[in-house]
Order: structure tokens, then C-alpha cells, then sequence
């Protein structure tokens, strides 16, 4: 038989609020028995002992809520405000729990409540702005079609940049705030506080990002998100002028450009340093691609040496590189022709790296530890030009810019204007146009146009035969490519000969003849030529003496002679002897 609970039905007032202080001090009720005085005035409140405990709860719809302890809630008067407040959000659908902490902790009743439909709505699944970072960075590294049919790549780099500037330091003030709640000023904040911590590129990047990430919000999960019926407020919001910089018109001349490649290649230990290591070839390469294919660091460092392929059709000892749309900005695949010179610079990189196996013709130069096998990074070449101006090994002792000599070696590159590897591509179109190449090859290279009917329409390349389809399919217009690709590289290397040729020993020239070593001062490609020369060469040679070695051939004795006494071309061909013994 169950145990009839002690309830009291009244309106409970100070002596009842006494009785059950004293209660919960005598620990007279158990948990199983508690003492329960039902307020008559409010419908449902109740004042609950149970062991050394008092406290008010709020019975509503089968449920019982509890609205604080005694000593915190310490009249009736504010406990019945606290059921009628706690039934009105129960009825609302909103979880009473942060409105009751709230207030527990002092806050308005205002913010309390604020607080409770904020953790309502967020256990319903509507989106925070860490659930917007995330799931526009997740769209962003998915392959997705476009109303037209499209397939649009994805791009990894703009994914991860999108996450870099959506939770950076200066989120912090978004971070468990509803999408919803937002306003034009919470975001002109956080690009403020980028600004006055003087990371201009991070403010301005953060306006791009999270304008981007809300319009998707709204344009593909209005409802989760909050946004639906939302006027885009965050239009409004606009780039400071102080951190937008000044339209680039750097670069190197192709002069000077030249003579930067001999002082990188020249100066394999930087003066001014404790330590000696040596930049190594393949960074040296790196370098050297970037000049001579005018691509964006990231794509043009991620080639994959199967990627690396031969030209049906094309002029002799030209190859192609093919770039997959997921490594392109444009996110379509890229293909340019690569002249002779430009191929042996990628076998002088594929020889230099120092993990043999990996897939990329520039792997990373980490070679220590579990390191998976990734392309270097965009940073290295230009992380060798500030090398080659100083730059110490210790960055914490001098930023970028610095003229403190007791932290920075000697500028090697002093009277050249700063540059980056990215810049280059501006060197290219320039020397291009002072060429008189179409305008129309140089953006082809560069990728900054559509190429023509492709409709934008490719699927990932899976097998070689897709990569192949890709790389040659008349949309690449290798033959267009290859008009400024010729002159850029003419002019180049033709720069570069003039550069080793002005630092050449005084002293009467050497002929190269067979066996006479190559002098040290001539440009690598020149050297690679050579050697390619002699080995050919050697080669020729050694089938000579072998023939040589073997004696005449007597076809006569075997009957392969033809009646005119002419040899059987097919016996000549296949280099048979005429060896009796045999």
C-alpha cells in the first residue's frame, strides 16, 4: 500500500515558508515522504521539503518545474511571478532552465529571458554562428551544381581560408549567438577590432566571408538557420577603406627577375646567419616554376608528376601540366604547354626532391617525423626572396620591413623593388604585351577566362584517360597557350643567359668538347642540355662499337640473299650474324 504524501493545500505565506526552513533543518521529510504545501492562489506552485532541501516547483501539464530553492527564491510573492513567467514560456515552447539561472544569477528579466529562448531555439537546431562557420565551410569543400547544371569544384584553399577568418580571434563576441539575432553592427564590430589590431587583411576578408556565408544561409537553409523572411541586412555591410590596399603594380623586370634567379641560385647559404643550411634545389626549383609558368603559387606547386605529359602532336620535346579544377581558383582544369627547358626543370626537380616516391614533382621539404606525402608550400619561394633581403631566421627578431641591421642580413636584392612570387604573374603579362603577344594567349595561361565551349561542365578527373581528355581537349587551346608561353620563356631564359654571361671569369673561352668539364658558371639548364648531349652522344657510341665488336655480317652463307644478290632488308634490320657456329 502507497504511502499517503503530507500536502497541504494553502496560501502559502511566511509561516509556511518558516515551517518548512525548520523542516529542511530536522531533516524530517525523506525523499520518498516530503512535505508539500500547494499554494491555493497560484495553480500549481508548490513549496517541496525532502531531506535537508526546501525548495518552490511549478506542477504544469503532467510536469513538475522547479523554480529555484528556498533561500533563493525567499517569498511567495516571487515565487508565484516565477510560475506565472515559467507557465507563459512552457506554453510558448521555450525551456525555463536559462531564464530561472538567469535570473538567479541577477540578471533582468529581460535578459533572462533572452538567454532561455536563445538555448530554446539552439537545442531546436537552429543555427549558432560557429553552425553557420561550419556548414559553409563544409559547402565550400563539396563538389555542387549549379542551376544550369554546372558542376562546380571544390576549392579546399578557399574552404580553409573561409574557416581561418570566420572563427578567428576577433569572432569571439558571435560565438553562441543565434544567426538570427544578428545585426549589421555586430559585424562591423568584429572588422573593427581586426582593423585596430592592425590585421587589415583579416578585416576585409571577414566582411567577404561572412557576407558570403549568410547569404548562403538564407538562400539554401532560410528555416534552421533563422534567416527565413530575413531582409540580407548584412549587404550593408562594407570593406573600411583603410584596410582595402592600394592596386598592385609591382613586379620585377625580366632583367631583374633574371638576376635574382642567379643570385638565389649563387647564394645557397645566407650571410649574416648562425646557421648554414642551405637553401636546397628543390626550393630553388620552385622558384624557377613559378617564374617560367607565371602560376599562382598553390596551383603551380601541387603538380603531380603524373600530371607531367607528353604532347601528341606537338613540337619536339614540348610536354603539357595539367592542373585539376579542385587546385585552380577558377575551379575548372588548367593546362599549359611546357617548352623543353621548362622539362628539364621539372626533372631537375623531381632528382633534387628528397623523398623519392612522392606524387608531386615539389613534395614538401619536411622529410622527418609521420609527415604525409603534400606539395610544398605556396609560402617557400617567397619565403626565399625574403631570405635573400634579410630576413632572419629568427622572425621573432625582426618583422617584415625592419631596417634593424643587428637582426637582418644584408639585402642581396637591394635596388629591386619588393616583389612576391604572385607578382610575377603581372611580370609575365607585361613582357608579354612589350612582345606584342596576343592578349588572348596571356590569359589563357593565366587562367582568367572561361575557356570556350566547355560550358564550365567537368566532373572530376578520376582515370588517366580522364586527365589526358582534359589536358588536350581543343578547350585547352594548347596551341594558343603555347604563343606566349614561347615568348615569355624566350625572353626569360634569354635574360638569365645574359645574367650568368655578365658574371662569367675573365679569361679565354674553353671549347666544349667531349670529356671538357662544364664550367661552373653556366645556368643550370645549359648544363642539363649539355649533359643530355653527351649522354645521347655516349650512347651513339657505345651501339657503334658493339656493332664494331661483332664483326661483318655474312648473310650470304645462310641463304638470305636475294637473287640480285642484294641482303634481305628484314635479316639487316634485326642485326643477325651470319655465325655458323651458332
Amino acid at each position: 500500500m502507497s504511502q499517503i504524501l503530507p500536502t497541504h493545500r494553502v496560501e502559502i505565506g511566511p509561516k509556511h515558508i518558516a515551517e518548512a526552513r525548520k523542516a529542511a533543518a530536522a531533516r524530517t521529510f525523506t525523499t520518498s515522504n516530503p512535505l508539500v504545501f500547494a499554494d491555493v492562489v497560484e495553480k500549481g506552485l508548490i513549496l517541496r521539503v525532502q531531506a535537508g532541501s526546501a525548495g518552490w516547483a511549478l506542477k504544469w501539464n503532467g510536469r513538475t518545474r522547479s523554480l529555484g530553492k528556498l533561500d533563493d527564491v525567499k517569498s511567495a510573492k516571487v515565487a508565484r511571478e516565477a510560475a506565472q513567467q515559467v507557465r507563459a514560456l512552457l506554453r510558448d515552447g521555450t525551456d525555463p532552465a536559462a531564464f530561472l539561472t538567469g535570473k538567479g544569477a541577477g540578471k533582468g528579466e529581460a535578459e533572462a529571458l533572452a538567454e532561455a529562448e536563445r538555448r530554446t531555439a539552439i537545442a531546436s537546431g537552429r543555427w549558432t554562428w560557429e553552425t553557420l562557420a561550419e556548414r559553409y565551410v563544409e559547402y565550400l569543400s563539396k563538389p555542387r551544381t549549379t542551376s544550369r547544371g554546372v558542376i562546380k569544384l571544390p576549392s579546399l584553399s578557399t574552404a580553409a581560408e573561409a574557416r581561418r577568418y570566420l572563427t578567428m580571434e576577433a569572432t569571439a563576441p558571435l560565438r553562441g549567438r543565434l544567426v538570427s539575432d544578428l545585426r549589421t553592427g555586430d559585424l562591423e564590430e568584429v572588422r573593427d577590432a581586426a582593423e585596430k589590431a592592425g590585421a587589415k587583411a583579416a578585416s576585409r576578408q571577414f566582411v567577404a566571408y561572412s557576407k558570403a556565408a549568410l547569404s548562403f544561409a538564407r538562400r539554401k537553409h532560410s528555416r534552421v538557420s533563422g534567416l527565413e523572411g530575413v531582409s540580407r541586412w548584412w549587404l550593408e555591410v562594407e570593406k573600411l577603406d583603410s584596410t582595402i590596399p592600394a592596386p598592385r603594380a609591382r613586379h620585377p623586370s625580366v632583367a631583374e627577375l633574371a638576376h635574382v634567379l642567379w643570385v638565389a641560385e649563387t647564394t645557397r647559404t645566407m650571410p649574416g646567419r648562425e646557421t648554414k643550411r642551405r637553401t636546397s634545389d628543390g626550393i630553388l626549383c620552385s622558384l624557377w616554376w613559378l617564374a617560367l609558368t607565371a602560376q599562382r603559387a598553390g596551383a603551380g606547386l601541387s603538380l603531380r608528376k603524373a600530371h607531367v605529359l607528353p604532347w601528341p602532336g606537338g613540337p619536339e620535346g614540348w610536354r603539357v601540366a595539367y592542373f585539376p579544377g579542385e587546385v585552380m581558383k577558377a575551379g575548372r582544369p588548367h593546362a599549359i604547354p611546357l617548352p623543353p627547358r621548362a622539362v628539364l626543370l621539372v626533372e631537375r626537380a623531381i632528382a633534387a626532391a628528397a623523398r623519392k616516391d612522392s606524387a608531386f614533382v615539389f613534395p614538401t621539404v619536411r622529410t622527418t617525423g609521420d609527415v604525409a606525402d603534400t606539395p610544398m608550400t605556396k609560402s617557400s619561394p617567397g619565403l626565399l626572396l625574403s631570405r635573400l633581403r634579410g630576413r632572419p631566421a629568427d622572425t621573432a627578431l625582426c618583422e617584415e620591413g625592419e631596417t634593424d641591421d643587428n637582426a637582418r642580413g644584408p639585402d642581396l636584392l637591394d635596388g629591386i623593388e619588393h616583389f612576391s612570387p604572385h607578382d610575377l604573374r603581372r611580370t609575365f603579362a607585361t613582357t608579354c604585351g612589350d612582345l606584342a603577344v596576343r592578349g588572348d594567349a596571356v590569359s589563357a595561361v593565366l587562367d582568367h577566362t572561361q575557356e570556350v565551349d566547355t560550358g564550365g561542365r567537368f566532373a572530376p578527373a578520376a582515370t588517366t584517360a580522364d586527365i589526358t581528355r582534359l589536358a588536350y581537349d581543343y578547350s585547352q587551346r594548347l596551341e594558343l597557350k603555347r604563343v606566349a608561353v614561347e615568348a615569355w620563356t624566350g625572353a626569360l631564359f634569354g635574360a638569365c643567359d645574359a645574367e650568368w654571361a655578365s658574371h662569367r671569369p675573365k679569361g679565354p673561352r674553353i671549347a666544349l668538347g667531349p670529356g671538357t668539364p662544364i664550367p661552373e658558371w653556366f645556368p643550370w639548364y645549359r648544363r642539363m642540355a649539355i649533359e643530355a648531349e653527351r649522354r645521347a652522344a655516349a650512347e651513339v657510341e657505345r651501339v657503334r662499337r658493339e656493332r664494331e665488336a661483332r664483326g661483318p655480317l655474312r648473310l650470304a652463307a645462310l641463304g638470305n640473299v636475294r637473287p640480285d644478290d642484294e641482303p634481305d632488308p628484314e635479316w639487316v634490320a634485326r642485326g643477325e650474324r651470319n655465325d655458323s657456329s651458332r
